[in-house]
């Protein structure tokens, strides 16, 4: 990282997404997937992500 102005953007990207996949890895037990295949992977990564924004939207109160 070159600028200063991408090292920024780097560290507002680690508080954030990267505590998320930190979060689906070590809670939801995404490490290893059970699935196989090109279809099922993609589903099984979706069905985590949107298991992880009901759970927010519950925690804060949106749903």
């Amino acid at each position: 990282m070159a600028s200063a102005e991408s090292k920024e953007i780097y560290q507002q990207r680690a508080a954030t997404i990267e505590t998320i996949n930190g979060d689906v890895k070590s809670y939801r037990g995404l490490r290893r997937l059970l699935a196989r295949g090109s279809a099922k992977v993609p589903a099984v990564a979706l069905w985590s992500a949107l298991t992880y924004n009901i759970l927010r939207s519950i925690r804060m109160g949106w749903l």
